[in-house]
């Protein structure tokens, strides 16, 4: 990650990085990341993932954890931009390195692409929230003060429309910037 060839020879540093980390697959990670916002996360926090040297490639991979702080803008500085204009190179190296590298940025980008064409498609994410909503509603009208943070049904039907907004928001900022 920090090898001089960074600066005097990118397409050696490329190859000698490819040759022990999973540079796609973090890729791929960070688009879906960035995409729905989270704030507790790499490039706010200096934890929330492990690194786990697999065997069966011999790269390192990339393994997210504790993203319960995901699909809202969040605290601590909020969540990262796509352009990562708040990242230092020096303070979030594997952010910063990765992402100034044209060839790298451009595969975030179609990462981005995949994932808002794909899985975090507005109409399928919102079909899944009011698929979820029928399935849990009976359960959050039963709940008992002492077992809930909610005031009211009110407040898990605003949940709802929060989500079915934010991914119109994040679809449409993750467009904006990738196509």
């Amino acid at each position: 990650m920090h090898s001089s060839l960074r600066t005097s020879d990118e397409e050696a540093w490329k190859t000698a990085l490819e040759s022990v980390f999973d540079v796609d697959g973090y890729l791929k990670w960070l688009a879906a990341n960035t995409t729905i916002q989270n704030w507790d996360t790499y490039g706010r926090m200096t934890h929330n993932y492990y690194l786990y040297n697999d065997p069966a490639d011999g790269l390192i991979k990339w393994i997210p954890w504790d993203n319960n702080e995901a699909f809202e803008e969040g605290k601590m500085g909020g969540a990262l931009s796509f352009e990562f204009s708040e990242i230092s190179d020096d303070s979030w190296p594997l952010i910063g390195y990765i992402h100034n590298t044209a060839e790298y940025e451009t595969m975030f980008k179609l990462h981005i692409v995949d994932f808002i064409e794909g899985v975090f498609e507005t109409s399928k994410v919102q079909n899944d929230y009011a698929t979820w909503q029928a399935i849990i509603q009976e359960s959050v009208e039963a709940e008992t003060a002492d077992y809930s943070f909610l005031n009211s049904i009110s407040d898990f039907t605003s949940a709802i429309s929060t989500l079915d907004a934010h991914v119109v928001s994040r679809v449409a900022s993750a467009g904006d910037y990738a196509y």
